[in-house]
């Protein structure tokens, strides 16, 4: 049985769950016509297109395969693109939103706490505000253009950057996103930081980002796909997007949107320590799983991993590790990526309970 001291120094316990403390809302597609730059909402409809069999072991090989689909392009008149999306930063990684034992809960806030009083949020807030400024929320549809920006909006101010200035491997420091900047030469990327430092350490902040792109007109635009249930898939069309209702000149439309959860993880691509040279900047997760090529990055050999770093469990599971980092810590630059990784979980949010006895 375990002591009272090692009771509270425990991060284990059988209910625990944190909110999620990034808030993106639904991102909109907007297509910008090309005399005035005024908006208008980019559509999802139906086409049918006549494709070809083409998967492994089908059963028409080579033959026709109509079908119906929903689609979304620049709209005529228009000759850029912009997704739109606004963004909470709460401070809800600060305690847990649900925990079991009082103990166990109390043990987080201590940990997040020292890990705010090291500067550990600011280094987050910077890697979140690198994966705006880069532009990867827009997905694939950031590769269909050569001339973007992404524009935020805080405190009554606006920085545009420039995506292409930044890579998406390798996270940009202070100077490299000032350097991306395309505001001026003083932008105030370090009161950006300390205002989503702020959002996750002590109060709600908001931010609106939007990223633009200049593309023909026709050209197709890529908005998150619906996963449909197999009882709905029966009678949907074969590829279907994501849109929301909107009112638009006197008549009903389905405006083209990206998922909040796809914003969401692109912002946390910032998982930089998994140990793999294949691998670059991927979503922050548990087990470090990458969902574009079924990898699992930090779980061992024998449960279908990569064997290379620890997860969130294994790190978690041994307490005075994490405090001792953060204490022999001299800033949050010196705060080991470990600990980065277990807090940005937090920040993530989701269900970490673990069953008593159960392996990690």
């Amino acid at each position: 049985m375990a002591s009272a001291t090692d009771k509270q120094r425990s991060l284990e316990t059988g209910m625990l769950s944190f909110a999620r403390a990034l808030q993106p809302s639904e991102g909109l597609f907007w297509g910008l016509t090309a005399n005035d730059g005024t908006k208008q909402p980019i559509e999802v409809f139906d086409k049918g297109v006549r494709g070809q069999s083409s998967e492994f072991k089908t059963k028409n090989p080579g033959k026709s395969n109509p079908q119906v689909v929903e689609a979304a392009v620049v709209p005529p008149g228009c000759d850029s693109i912009r997704l739109e999306f606004s963004m909470l930063v709460l401070p809800h990684s600060l305690k847990p939103w649900a925990c079991g034992d009082v103990d166990v809960g109390k043990t987080y806030q201590d940990l997040v706490r020292a890990y705010a009083d090291k500067g550990g949020f600011n280094h987050l807030a910077r890697l979140y505000l690198w994966n705006i400024a880069n532009g990867r929320f827009a997905w694939r549809n950031r590769f269909q253009a050569d001339t973007m920006t992404v524009e935020v909006k805080f405190n009554g101010k606006t920085i545009r950057f420039d995506p292409a200035r930044l890579e998406l491997d390798n996270p940009a420091s202070v100077e490299e996103l000032s350097a991306a900047a395309l505001t001026n030469s003083h932008a105030p990327i370090e009161e950006l930081v300390n205002h989503m430092e702020r959002g996750l350490r002590t109060e709600r902040v908001g931010l609106d980002v939007a990223w633009q792109a200049s593309m023909q007109e026709g050209q197709e635009v890529f908005p998150s796909q619906e996963y449909m249930r197999e009882d709905a898939a029966k009678n949907a069309a074969s590829r279907v997007y994501a849109k929301l209702p909107r009112s638009w000149n006197g008549r009903e439309i389905h405006q083209a949107s990206m998922h909040s959860q796809k914003i969401g993880a692109a912002l946390r691509h910032i998982d930089i320590d998994h140990g793999h040279e294949n691998y670059g900047a991927i979503a922050v997760n548990p087990y470090g799983g990458v969902q574009e090529t079924g990898a699992v990055l930090r779980v061992d050999k024998k449960r279908g991993g990569l064997d290379a770093a620890k997860s969130f469990y294994v790190l978690r599971s041994n307490a005075a590790n994490l405090f001792a980092a953060i204490d022999s810590a001299v800033d949050c630059n010196s705060i080991p990526g470990d600990v980065h990784f277990v807090i940005a979980n937090l920040v993530r949010g989701g269900v970490f309970g673990q069953k008593e006895g159960g392996d990690a």
